[in-house]
């Protein structure tokens, strides 16, 4: 009896395997409403068992009964569970793989670019010509980005030239110590508690 009942469970099993791969979300409502029918056959056959004279045995049985098929829909569940994880970890490598493609666009972008700049432009349309005013704004805007690039270029120089002096000074402190021979005396050894 047990041989045909693990048989059983590996024919459904494969069965639910089967479907779950077609619709998961009928397969999870499946294996809800099997676990809400079991759940209420548990309780009639409690309630049929406690009519009998020997209550344990029947009880233990119908439990064992629950047991059973609380366990293959576990399973069940944990093989829509795996899917579920695969699918998300492919949907997650997918866009990883965009969004790192996405990045080497820019720099691809970057050569086209110089390459339309060498290819001749077509004649403005009379909604982009530039007015005077938006022309010497674009100028302005120019002239204040090569100002603020110029003053971080000497903001880091001078930064620069700080810690290379900092650095010089701290050597020839160390060299001025070594050279006077003092040697710092070793800590104290430890006391046993």
């Amino acid at each position: 009896m047990i041989g045909r009942l693990a048989v059983a469970l590996l024919l459904a099993s494969s069965a639910l395997v089967d479907a779950s791969a077609a619709q998961p979300a009928a397969e999870r409502d499946r294996i809800a409403s099997e676990r809400a029918a079991a759940k209420a056959r548990l309780t009639e056959q409690e309630r049929t068992c406690r009519e009998q004279f020997v209550v344990t045995a029947c009880l233990e049985a119908a439990r064992k009964d629950e047991r059973a098929t609380l366990a293959r829909l576990r399973r069940a569940e944990i093989v829509l569970d795996d899917a579920d994880r695969r699918e998300a970890a492919a949907r997650r490598r997918q866009s990883i793989q965009e969004r790192a493609a996405a990045k080497l666009m820019p720099a691809s972008d970057a050569a086209s670019a110089s390459r339309r700049r060498d290819e001749p432009r077509p004649a403005p349309t009379p909604h982009s010509v530039p007015t005077p005013r938006a022309a010497a704004d674009g100028a302005q805007s120019d002239a204040a980005a090569r100002a603020t690039e110029q003053r971080n270029v000497d903001a880091y120089e001078t930064r620069l030239r700080a810690q290379r002096a900092h650095r010089a000074e701290v050597e020839k402190r160390n060299a001025a110590r070594a050279a006077t021979g003092k040697v710092a005396a070793p800590l104290p050894a430890a006391s046993a508690p």
